[in-house]
């Protein structure tokens, strides 16, 4: 296995093409204090590992539920890192872990936070250098869209390969920073802590709604998902995340409403997809019914397979029906797209429906039953 040293700071051949920087020397720009040049003898010469042959693989509606089983049971732990698809599932990777700090107490905004990944990484396969290469590539020009720094990275050798990412509070200013140029992208005196500030169960008010927000514009596409690894489809797309600017938009609003306090709770979209998240926030009692119609005209997918498993960040909620006007004006004024999937429900589980109504014919029923309830 190829050590740290020639990991991180050796020249890299891929399919016949010298690259022009090391991934130290790529990550290190996002560093207040770099780490030192270390010195790597030989090249590391490499071929991209290519998605397997798509064949065809129909998903069926009616299967959903034994598509969860599989996913939950393979869980975080156990999902293969996907080489061929390196570069858009480190990009899910950092998405999730920063998504993940909504929840959490403190008061902070997306530009207060730092990132320190650490490679775990098998270099022995045909393929996997190159990956990691294009990971550390992938991990670099995210970040730095994202206006981000990093507090630390490391890479270490491994018998399987995975990623591990954590979010500090990034305290340095540089000398070269413009405090003035960070104002709006930081908060004054941030504070950050471990626990949760934002419940991850659903409570059981079968007035509320939970809302999906995803947190990118791209295709629903199942490559190197958890899904396509237990149903052992190692071909395909990715979804191509990287709108840096419409994450920040949808992170600040969805942060501010978490230290208002008017969400009821909330779950981050991820690994294993939108059908995950929600059954993470479903209990033994409390269950919900969700309709994607909504999600599939703005989509364009005809399958709500796709949908709910694709692993396209974003962000699951929970509100108050006396709230959904206030989260529908400050979801308009930035601009941020959301989804009204549907109600808590007694028992647990997970129904979902794909209706020919749209959201506001949804709306609209469910004030006219409200309004029906409060003549008796």
């Amino acid at each position: 296995m190829l050590e740290k040293a020639e990991a991180l700071h050796g020249e890299y051949v891929i399919d016949g093409v010298r690259e022009e920087l090391s991934p130290a020397r790529m990550l290190n720009s996002l560093c207040s204090a770099p780490q030192a040049a270390e010195f790597a003898a030989d090249p590391i010469i490499d071929e991209t590992p290519e998605p397997a042959a798509a064949r065809l693989l129909e998903f069926d509606d009616a299967q959903i539920g034994t598509y969860l089983e599989k996913v939950m049971a393979l869980g975080p732990r156990n999902h293969a890192f996907p080489m061929a698809f390196s570069a858009p599932y480190t990009r899910l990777l950092i998405a999730q872990a920063l998504i993940d700090t909504l929840w959490k107490r403190g008061h902070f905004r997306l530009g207060d936070l730092a990132l320190s990944m650490e490679w775990k990484w098998n270099s022995d396969a045909l393929g996997n250098m190159a990956a990691f290469y294009r990971s550390a590539q992938s991990a670099a020009d995210y970040i730095d869209s994202l206006g981000l720094r990093l507090s630390h990275y490391s890479y270490q050798p491994s018998k399987t390969s995975h990623i591990e990412i954590s979010t500090p509070l990034f305290r340095s200013l540089g000398e070269d920073d413009d405090p003035l140029e960070k104002l709006p992208f930081h908060s004054g005196n941030p504070w950050l802590s471990g626990s949760r500030e934002q419940p991850n169960t659903l409570v059981h008010d079968p007035k509320s709604w939970i809302i999906y927000i995803p947190f990118e514009s791209c295709d629903y596409r199942l490559g190197g998902s958890a899904l396509a690894q237990t149903l052992d489809f190692a071909g395909g797309t990715a979804p191509e995340i990287g709108d840096a600017d419409y994450f920040l938009d949808c992170y600040e609003v969805i942060r501010e409403l978490v230290e208002d306090g008017i969400l009821l709770a909330g779950e981050t979209v991820g690994a294993g997809g939108l059908m995950a998240a929600l059954r993470k926030m479903c209990g033994f009692r409390t269950g919900a019914e969700i309709d994607l119609g909504d999600l599939m005209r703005a989509t364009g997918e005809k399958g709500r397979t796709r949908l709910l498993f694709s692993e396209v960040p974003g962000a699951l909620i929970q509100l108050r029906d006396s709230d959904y006007d206030y989260l529908d004006a400050e979801l308009l004024l930035q601009d941020v797209s959301y989804y009204p999937l549907g109600h808590v429900r007694s028992g647990g589980g997970i129904d979902v429906l794909s209706s020919e109504k749209n959201g506001l014919q949804t709306i609209l029923e469910s004030l006219i039953q409200k309004s029906s309830e409060g003549e008796d």
